[in-house]
């Protein structure tokens, strides 16, 4: 098995955690560094660029305010920016976490871990750091972003897909704002790698919506944009027995693609990010709100159905047509349906 070429930093009080961690986490990366606690943190720091560190909320016996931890969050964020940072809290301290969160942390993972789930989420934070530096949104070594975002904005052609949760606000209201807060991030983490295996891109997160996006080359390659919602039908398939024990409920999800040419560039000061603007976001983002009302889990285009190599694996099924303020044109929608269980 090949190994992600990362350097990660673990910082706990526990050297129990700490060798637990190590042991576990070499396996897929290549440096792991631990140490006791923030003693000594300035000097790796100085000597060292992580990808990821992994942080204890309290090192000083008896403490449970957290405050070491986020301290110690800001530092890191403040002398290593590119750093993503994911806290390590027990599970009675999870409104910390989510303190955590609010200041900068990526993420959070609670103690005792799963070790698939710790896996996960160290993976996706690294790869969601691959993904901004290549985008250019790493400004703080003072370097200039990627050639194509130097101007203000330019046109692009892109495919987007909007992916929701279904009945959210009935399961946020079931389970508590912390539980749910819980749910959706075990959720995003469980579909990173099937959007990463197919070459997508998540531009943003909107509360319980994730949106994808591909270049129009790697998005039609292979139908990448369409077997990366069956893919994360598969694994959310094959994980609903652990959500239903933890959460007494398996999220299902709703989807609607379409794909155009969007303005691109760069905005912000304290904080710089490459957006998208169009009518194209507007329009997926309409589709994928019509799956309800034609009963369906996936909505595309049918401008985007047209150029994807649709093979025998999948059956396009036309349902409906949608009008948009200021166009004089409708959009046909299909759905796609899979002529057996997996495309392979």
């Amino acid at each position: 098995m090949s190994k992600e070429e990362a350097k990660i930093l673990l910082i706990d009080d526990d050297e129990d955690i700490l060798l637990a961690a190590k042991f576990l986490l070499k396996k897929h990366f290549t440096t792991i560094i631990t140490a006791g606690g923030p003693d000594t943190i300035e000097d790796l720091l100085k000597s060292n660029k992580f990808d990821i560190a992994l942080l204890d909320m309290n090192y000083t016996t008896g403490a449970t305010s957290g405050k070491e931890g986020l301290e110690l969050l800001k530092k890191i964020k403040r002398d290593s920016r590119t750093t993503s940072v994911i806290m390590m809290t027990a599970y009675g301290d999870i409104d910390l976490a989510i303190k955590a969160i609010k200041e900068g942390a990526s993420d959070f993972i609670v103690k005792p871990w799963d070790n698939a789930k710790l896996i996960s989420t160290v993976l996706t934070a690294y790869k969601k750091g691959l993904s901004a530096t290549d985008q250019g949104k790493d400004f703080s070594s003072g370097q200039e972003p990627d050639k194509d975002y130097r101007k203000p904005f330019s046109e692009v052609e892109r495919i987007f897909m909007f992916l929701d949760i279904r009945s959210s606000t009935t399961i946020a209201e079931e389970l508590g704002h912390v539980q749910y807060f819980e749910l959706l991030n075990d959720f995003f983490r469980d579909i990173a790698e099937p959007i990463s295996k197919n070459k997508g891109q998540i531009y943003q997160y909107v509360g319980d919506e994730v949106v994808v996006s591909w270049p129009l080359e790697d998005g039609v390659t292979g139908a990448n944009c369409l077997k990366c919602f069956f893919d994360i039908m598969d694994i959310m398939e094959e994980l609903g027995h652990k959500y239903k024990t933890k959460y007494a409920v398996a999220p299902t999800f709703k989807a609607g693609m379409h794909f155009g040419k969007v303005s691109t560039g760069t905005v912000g000061t304290l904080k710089k990010e490459i957006i998208y603007t169009g009518d194209v976001l507007n329009t997926a983002s309409r589709i994928e709100g019509l799956c309800n009302k034609h009963e369906v889990d996936l909505l595309l285009s049918k401008s985007l159905v047209d150029i994807l190599p649709i093979n025998g694996g999948f059956l396009p099924k036309r349902i409906g047509e949608i009008s948009l303020r200021g166009k004089s044109t409708e959009i046909i929608l299909y759905t796609i349906e899979r002529t057996h269980n997996r495309v392979v």
